[in-house]
């Protein structure tokens, strides 16, 4: 081959295999940015997973630390006023220090008014800490097991609250708080770096921080956050707590950014995770780029056959290199799993897997098979029906199913019975979890069988004492029947004598006649209306019914008035309400009567010439607002918190019983789903200003049947 027609034909070889180098480099270097998108987003998920599944951990074990405290007859003691029984709470502290990755784990004892009776971290106690904790006032009301993680005023924490019962009878909570730091050793275990970061909102309320770190207004939560790090985020703080995927710092770091919200789901905190990106298996997507360079230089230097050779050779290469990967990612996968494995069996909380197609038990860990009393080979032979009595019962089992997956409903509380046929209250967290391709159920279980006994037992107490109050406010409604009859029938005791008197003197004309038989018509009816406002009162409300709240009012008002007068009581209403209201009228009546006689009381006990209760009514939103307000000085501020508490009174026994405020309360706010409280409030009327309690009502304008 001459010169000419060697570089004739080199010249068309180039022509052909550059532009198909360039297709192919174009092509290869889109593939190849896809396969390490898809491997950064695939470990940043895994650090995500990883990371929140310790966290979940840790709630749980927090939980269980709170639960097995909780049944110390030692603290028990101590709440109940035996104070020569010696704690250890310190002690029980060291221990989980010492024996656990625990390094940090406070326990405090609070009696049921909302005092601090110990902690473990001081000696401060016996200070009532309500005003501090505005969280508590509602487990003392109501007590139940309750597990958050928050920012207090030393650092952000896990905190599970569980009440102490003793024979029944509530006597206070027990509060086990631990932090983060033993997930961040053990991510550091891992070889896994991060700064866990509470947002700035915060700033303020960590008055006395544990770590005593800050990076601008953003508290650091881990003591064992290395300064380099925290020196990186510091350049570009915005950056990194706004981080949704991944990214990658000089090809050194890769970072990805798991955010903690509060239950507002607005952020509490951050956690920075770093890893060294030579530790990522990038070995198979290394090679495809080393090959793209061999490939390029080979096609500038060969001609078509030796390209076509070099593809057949490099194919073969290819293949091992993709086989190579495939290992590689087998490898991680099982160590994946053996993780999976490590976490889900040794866990301490009952836990099961259930295939929602087939209703299979898939898994179950050893806490589990110990709690029902099974085999691992026999609970995989079982149906979830064969274990949730409920399930077995009802036809919406897919539904169920289906909630959980699409993240609609969560928490249920089950029937599930053991391998010797006992059954046992459940109460169940359920969330959806990916395993090969495939959906599963995952659920945490936990024995609730004892605590709904406990809350049965406490609503027939209830039931019980609205049987004594109902019977408490019959006794004061028989009172308000005599005020209101004593003067119609002294009225016809009059009329009746007076015809009796002319009868006998022959002095009875027919115009006396009539005018007193009128009179005595009249009072007769007024009895009669009297008896049926208080009959109407006395029905029982079964059923939810439409009803003006002025009719209520006015209702209220018939039946008070005389006492009202005797009293020199002047009422105003001001009605801005024509909305219905959905409810049990005749209970809401109650509540008025409750109110109303509080205040005449009040009134009783001060000697001052112009007595005024004022009446509002306004809406707001979906919800009637009510307000009862009297002159009448107010209710002493040391006693203002206990007046809705059960048999609380400031009258002397033989004339008020403490339950009227009581039964109030739970009718506004269980049967209305509303609120009532009460205040001291200054208030301006027609120019004059007065100071008094004041009683606001809040009721929804739709309920529930």
């Amino acid at each position: 081959m001459n010169i000419k027609n060697y570089l004739k034909y080199t010249a068309l070889a180039l022509i052909v295999f550059i532009p198909i180098f360039l297709a192919i480099d174009y092509f290869l270097n889109l593939k190849i940015n896809t396969l390490k998108n898809d491997k950064y987003t695939t470990v940043a998920q895994n650090l995500k997973n990883l990371t929140q599944q310790l966290i979940d951990d840790k709630v749980y074990t927090t939980l269980n630390i709170a639960i097995a405290l909780s049944e110390n007859n030692s603290y028990k003691r101590y709440l109940l006023g035996e104070k020569e029984e010696a704690l250890n709470l310190r002690e029980i502290s060291q221990k989980i220090k010492d024996y656990s990755n625990f390094k940090n784990t406070w326990i405090h004892l609070i009696d049921k008014n909302g005092v601090s009776r110990y902690r473990s971290w001081t000696s401060k106690k016996d200070d009532n800490i309500l005003h501090a904790r505005k969280e508590l006032i509602p487990l003392l009301k109501a007590p139940k097991v309750t597990s958050v993680i928050s920012v207090g005023i030393f650092d952000l924490t896990f905190k599970s609250i569980v009440p102490i019962y003793e024979e029944e009878k509530f006597i206070g909570l027990i509060e086990v708080i631990t932090k983060f730091n033993s997930i961040a050793k053990e991510l550091e275990k891992s070889g896994i770096d991060l700064v866990i970061l509470v947002d700035k909102r915060y700033k303020q309320q960590i008055k006395k921080p544990f770590t005593k770190l800050f990076i601008d207004d953003y508290y650091i939560a881990n003591l064992n956050a290395k300064k380099h790090l925290s020196d990186i985020i510091k350049k570009d703080i915005s950056r990194f707590i706004s981080l949704d995927d991944y990214d990658i710092l000089e090809d050194k770091l890769f970072l990805t950014t798991l955010k903690i919200n509060d239950f507002e789901n607005k952020p509490m905190a951050y956690i920075v995770l770093f890893e060294n990106y030579d530790s990522i298996y990038l070995d198979g997507i290394r090679s495809i780029e080393q090959f793209i360079k061999v490939i390029g230089i080979l096609i500038t230097i060969t001609i078509l056959a030796l390209f076509g050779a070099y593809y057949y050779f490099n194919k073969s290469r290819y293949t091992k290199t993709l086989e190579a990967e495939v290992k590689q990612r087998t490898k991680e996968l099982d160590n994946l799993i053996k993780r999976y494995k490590q976490i889900f069996d040794d866990s301490h909380v009952v836990k099961l897997i259930v295939d929602p197609q087939t209703s299979q038990v898939f898994d179950a860990n050893k806490t589990a098979l110990k709690f029902y009393g099974y085999s691992k080979e026999k609970i995989r032979q079982l149906k979830s029906e064969d274990i949730n009595i409920d399930l077995g019962e009802t036809k919406n089992k897919e539904d169920i199913y289906s909630q959980i997956i699409k993240n609609e409903k969560n928490i249920f509380i089950f029937k599930h019975k053991l391998a010797n046929g006992e059954i046992r209250d459940v109460e169940v967290y359920s969330s959806s979890i990916d395993i090969d391709d495939k959906t599963y159920i995952y659920s945490i279980i936990r024995d609730v069988t004892e605590d709904i006994k406990i809350k049965k037992e406490y609503e027939e107490k209830q039931k019980l004492f609205y049987k004594q109050a109902k019977m408490a406010s019959m006794g004061e409604m028989l009172e308000n029947i005599a005020h209101q009859w004593r003067q119609p029938l002294s009225t016809i005791t009059t009329a009746a004598s007076g015809i009796k008197l002319r009868k006998e003197f022959d002095s009875l004309d027919n115009q006396f006649f009539e005018d007193s038989l009128d009179i005595v018509l009249k009072s007769a009816n007024y009895l009669s209306q009297t008896i049926e406002d208080f009959r109407n009162f006395f029905k029982h409300s079964n059923s939810v019914e439409k009803f003006h709240i002025h009719i209520v009012l006015h209702e209220s008002l018939n039946i008070l008035k005389l006492k009202l007068q005797a009293n020199n009581i002047n009422v105003v209403i001001k009605d801005n309400c024509n909305d219905e209201i959905h409810g049990y009228k005749n209970e809401l009546i109650q509540v008025f009567l409750n109110i109303l006689n509080n205040c005449i009381d009040a009134f009783k006990q001060l000697e001052q010439k112009e007595k005024l209760i004022l009446i509002n009514c306004n809406r707001i939103g979906k919800a009637l607002v009510v307000t009862i307000q009297d002159n009448a000085n107010g209710i002493d501020e040391n006693i203002l918190e206990k007046v809705f508490e059960p048999y609380f009174t400031t009258k002397h026994k033989s004339q008020g019983t403490g339950i009227g405020l009581y039964m109030s309360e739970q009718i506004v706010n269980k049967h209305f789903k509303g609120e009532l409280t009460a205040q001291n409030n200054s208030f301006i009327f027609k120019g004059n200003e007065y100071y008094g309690a004041s009683f606001l009502i809040k009721l929804p304008l739709e309920m529930d049947e």
